[in-house]
């Protein structure tokens, strides 16, 4: 009979209890009362001895470590990544739409994943994700998609550089400054990464 996990189910928790050498990345584990995303584990080439766990706060972005014996316990939390359409901003908060029921989320602007710096970059229908962790805390961060189509509104040119394209600030028309290679001009629509606010390709 396999006992290295015990279930937990109600309606205020849902996870369950496992060796911590058995949680993958990708999964969420709850370290001092906080959800984090594990990212990777380094056992040293021998898997017995501490390994070295490096986890993300799913909200910050931040990375850290910590070190922890195979033999040790750990909580999974279940998370789920549902689409929502952005419908508007009312000071701290934004309201999404559930694309598949249709009900209303309220949320913080401060649960952007990359931070409010990428308000900007909202458009009215724009799909966005949320992560969420059920039944509670419920949802704990939301974030836009890797890419999305903008219009340029301005460029501020810059001289031509000896090597290569000059890649200049430009204004899209939620507001947000990206850049964009010489080529482009007000009234282009182009392909932006919302990472790194950078021109991808023509729309």
């Amino acid at each position: 009979m396999i006992n290295n996990k015990k279930i937990f189910s109600s309606i205020f928790k849902r996870f369950y209890e496992t060796n911590i050498n058995l949680v993958k990345p990708g999964q969420v584990i709850k370290k001092d009362g906080k959800p984090f995303i594990l990212v990777s584990k380094d056992h040293g080439g021998t898997g017995r001895s501490a390994a070295v766990f490096t986890v993300k706060n799913p909200i910050t972005g931040q990375k850290v470590q910590f070190r922890a014996k195979g033999g040790e316990s750990v909580q999974v939390m279940e998370l789920r990544q549902r689409p929502y359409q952005y419908l508007y901003t009312s000071g701290k908060e934004v309201y999404l739409m559930n694309m598949q029921n249709y009900e209303e989320l309220k949320i913080g602007t401060d649960k952007l994943e990359g931070g409010a710096s990428k308000l900007g970059l909202l458009e009215d229908g724009m799909e966005v994700t949320v992560q969420i962790l059920e039944p509670e805390p419920g949802p704990i961060s939301w974030r836009l998609p890797a890419r999305h189509v903008y219009t340029i509104e301005s460029v501020v040119r810059r001289a031509l550089q000896a090597k290569g394209s000059t890649y200049n600030p430009a204004i899209i028309n939620g507001g947000a400054e990206v850049k964009v290679p010489d080529f482009v001009s007000p009234g282009d629509k182009v392909v932006i990464d919302t990472d790194t606010l950078e021109y991808v390709s023509k729309a």
